[in-house]
């Protein structure tokens, strides 16, 4: 009767050896291919990102609307359609149109009121970030907590708009003093992947 030969414990531990170093290449092999998609798929967020910024921008600058002046509160009055405020990562601050009213269908149901179309609208720069932040009240206090929303992440130095009368000639600085002859706003960012970035925007006041 023959016996049947078991494996000896160096053909074990030659087995063991080549099992670890095939599961190990295939590991790096993997590895490596996320590494891969995962260097493919950042540009493409972030530019997706960078491209969602401007719809924002282009939109606003649509919308921009001229308003009657402001009342903020302190017995004086200042135009508050458009204005570069002066503080430190602020770009510009506006009053826009086409704010929807999302709550129709409690006012349909006797349970809300009707809101302004009017949007206050600021874009500042924290930390690299770019904000659009948002008040439902035109007349805002500075009290008032805005709705911030981040558009941009990577920006370096700080974001500028410049203006374009309709007498025609280059972008300028400063806002003009008759808003009503502003036909256009070129909005311009330097980004840590994308470099400099510009775009312009026409405007319908």
């Amino acid at each position: 009767m023959k016996h049947s030969r078991g494996f000896t414990l160096v053909e074990l531990m030659i087995s063991l050896a080549v099992f670890a170093l095939l599961v190990m290449m295939a590991y790096q092999s993997v590895n490596l291919l996320l590494d891969a998609s995962r260097r493919v798929e950042e540009p493409q967020a972030e530019f997706q990102q960078l491209q969602r910024a401007m719809a924002f921008v282009e939109r606003d600058m649509h919308q921009l609307a001229l308003l009657r002046p402001a009342n903020n509160g302190q017995e004086r009055e200042e135009d508050n359609s458009i204005i570069q405020p002066e503080a430190l990562g602020v770009s510009l601050e506006f009053t826009r149109g086409g704010n929807p009213d999302v709550a129709w269908q409690l006012r349909a149901d006797g349970q809300g009121m009707m809101r302004s179309s009017l949007q206050r609208v600021r874009y500042v720069l924290e930390d690299g970030k770019l904000l659009r932040q948002t008040w439902n009240l035109v007349d805002h206090v500075e009290s008032a907590q805005p709705v911030s929303l981040v558009l941009l992440d990577g920006v370096e130095g700080e974001p500028r708009f410049r203006f374009r009368l309709e007498a025609g000639g280059g972008f300028v600085d400063k806002l003009p003093k008759v808003l009503e002859k502003l036909v256009a706003v070129e909005f311009s960012l330097q980004h840590k992947r994308f470099g400099s970035v510009r775009r312009i925007f026409m405007t319908y006041l």
